[in-house]
């Protein structure tokens, strides 16, 4: 094949891969692709001279309600993970289509980066944080979790509202809060994942529409993104790759968290860990 050829077809494959994932940069496309006859660089350098370089889209400044204090404390200090359903992270953010703001509620397991539940909502109650719970105890179907998994998210109103709480307990579920908005970095960059290189480069024009495209990234991104920190495949794939490995011989996980002094709330300790 001649040269000019191959170009021809990495630029459809270019063009094809930004079709189910048109925030993906040249990098990751790279890796998900694995193109014969060309290296990385070379790869991206005639992505960006094509005309495939990623537009910026303006971020929006995070909105959340937040309880200045918790019954419940955070729980990831010094502790280590290495199997899906130890821990699961969620969040709330919001995505502004249609004139008006949606907000979507992820909980994601931390170990695979897995969506395992989401809702999406004109409005901020509880209520749809107990529909993404909900369905991610259906999509692990377990009945009791009293050994092993905990869920933490950040101090909002909607995590402790007594609906929620009480179905996390009715699973044996621990409730672990964080110290400072920091500590749920790893759920926030799925956030940041699914609107800015997913939902925001789509044109949506109903509020159906909306709830459908959503399903189908969400499956994308579970079911066909690579990760760079699971060995390059995506979040289901490696659920599967992990039943072929001994737990002792698996990465071990650990999390950024704060140490809070009892008797001085205001002299706080940064504890080092690997993050996510």
């Amino acid at each position: 094949m001649q040269e000019k050829e191959k170009e021809v077809l990495y630029l459809r494959m270019m063009e094809q891969a930004r079709e189910i994932h048109p925030g993906m940069g040249l990098r990751t496309m790279y890796e998900m692709l694995a193109p014969e006859g060309i290296g990385r660089d070379g790869f991206i350098a005639l992505g960006l001279q094509e005309g495939f370089r990623l537009k910026s889209i303006e971020k929006q400044t995070r909105t959340t309600y937040s309880v200045k204090s918790s019954r419940y404390k955070n729980l990831l200090g010094g502790m280590e993970f290495t199997d899906i359903n130890q821990l699961w992270s969620s969040d709330i953010t919001y995505f502004f289509c249609l004139e008006q703001f949606f907000y979507i509620v992820f909980i994601m397991d931390v170990y695979s980066r897995r969506i395992i539940g989401y809702s999406i909502a004109d409005n901020m109650r509880a209520e749809n944080n107990v529909t993404a719970l909900k369905m991610a105890l259906r999509t692990r179907g377990m009945n009791d979790y009293s050994q092993c998994l905990i869920h933490h998210s950040d101090k909002g109103t909607q995590y402790a509202s007594d609906s929620y709480t009480q179905l996390l307990e009715a699973y044996g579920i621990r409730i672990s809060m964080c110290n400072e908005v920091y500590e749920n970095t790893h759920i926030e960059r799925v956030n940041d994942t699914i609107k800015n290189q997913y939902l925001k480069r789509m044109e949506i024009k109903n509020r159906k529409e909306l709830e459908k495209k959503l399903n189908e990234v969400i499956k994308t991104y579970n079911e066909k993104r690579p990760h760079q920190s699971l060995k390059k495949i995506p979040p289901v794939k490696y659920e599967t790759h992990l039943k072929e490995i001994a737990k002792e011989s698996r990465k071990r996980m650990t999390i950024y968290t704060v140490k809070i002094n009892e008797d001085d709330p205001l002299n706080k300790q940064l504890n080092l860990f690997e993050p996510l």
